[in-house]
């Protein structure tokens, strides 16, 4: 029931009409464990009825592209595993102007016989491609959601739902949602931090500067840099204060350089401003 509902907003459910393997850098390599292109796809369209999309002609028709980027023999509990990573790409069949959705799954399965490592990379497969159509199904769901929804979503237990929730989130310049995106950077998770930093600067909100400042204290210099374009892509009184410090006193060249650039774009939109609100 999570994935059924592979729509947006009450919309008709997504139809996959054609699942095509377009090979990949390992697929040469998958063909050697006895899976064929035919079987690959069999795989995804299999993963991606069980995500609750619909399967065949009807309603919003999609194709699926897979991509095979990667096989390889792991290390794990009790011996070696089988590893795959199935890259998914979902394409509108008939809107050009829409762009791809692509979602990444990676599954390892142990080789529990010896004699028989091919059902072992059958298995990676599948589970690959289970979770690469699940994470389509989940930015689905989280394109259809209002922003309280969203909101709500950034505590899932699911880390997929997070993501998705944060990106939308960016993607809708949702200012009600800055005070929430703020408190999720006091998680210990620094993949999920990057991508709540990038929300916030495609928001644009100054009251996340404050908290893009303490989060650059500390930080080594490659983080730092970044942290202070998008303080500077923010702006404000704040932001402004902050880049006068860092441009004139921190140690590392590097982001004092990034600190007067970003000023020099604060004030060329400075200058810009009122002469767009003549227009």
């Amino acid at each position: 029931a999570l994935l059924a509902c592979a729509c947006a907003g009450g919309a008709e459910p997504i139809h996959v009409r054609e699942v095509r393997a377009l090979g990949g850098d390992a697929s040469s390599a998958l063909a050697e464990t006895g899976i064929d292109p035919a079987g690959v796809e069999d795989a995804v369209r299999t993963a991606l009825a069980g995500a609750g999309f619909r399967m065949g002609a009807g309603p919003r028709p999609h194709v699926a592209g897979v991509d095979v980027p990667a096989i390889r023999v792991v290390p794990g509990p009790g011996g070696l595993r089988a590893e795959v990573s199935v890259e998914v790409i979902l394409t509108p069949a008939a809107a050009a102007s829409t762009p791809p959705r692509r979602e990444l799954g990676t599954a390892a399965v142990a080789f529990a016989d010896a004699g028989a490592p091919r059902d072992a990379w059958r298995r990676a497969l599948a589970a690959a491609a289970q979770r690469a159509a699940d994470g389509l199904a989940i930015g689905i769901r989280a394109e259809g959601k209002r922003v309280d929804g969203l909101v709500a979503d950034l505590g899932s237990k699911d880390p997929r739902v997070r993501e998705q929730a944060i990106r939308v989130l960016g993607e809708r310049h949702a200012r009600e949602a800055v005070p929430a995106l703020v408190a999720e950077l006091d998680r210990e998770d620094a993949r999920l931090a990057h991508r709540i930093v990038g929300a916030l600067a495609q928001i644009g909100d100054a009251r996340a500067v404050p908290a893009l400042i303490d989060l650059a204290r500390g930080s080594d210099p490659t983080l730092t840099t970044h942290l202070v374009r998008f303080i500077g892509d923010i702006g404000g009184p704040e932001a402004e204060g902050y880049l006068l410090t860092v441009a004139s006193g921190h140690p590392d060249a590097q982001v004092r350089q990034a600190a007067r650039e970003a000023l020099d774009d604060l004030a060329a939109r400075a200058k810009d401003a009122p002469v767009a609100a003549r227009k």
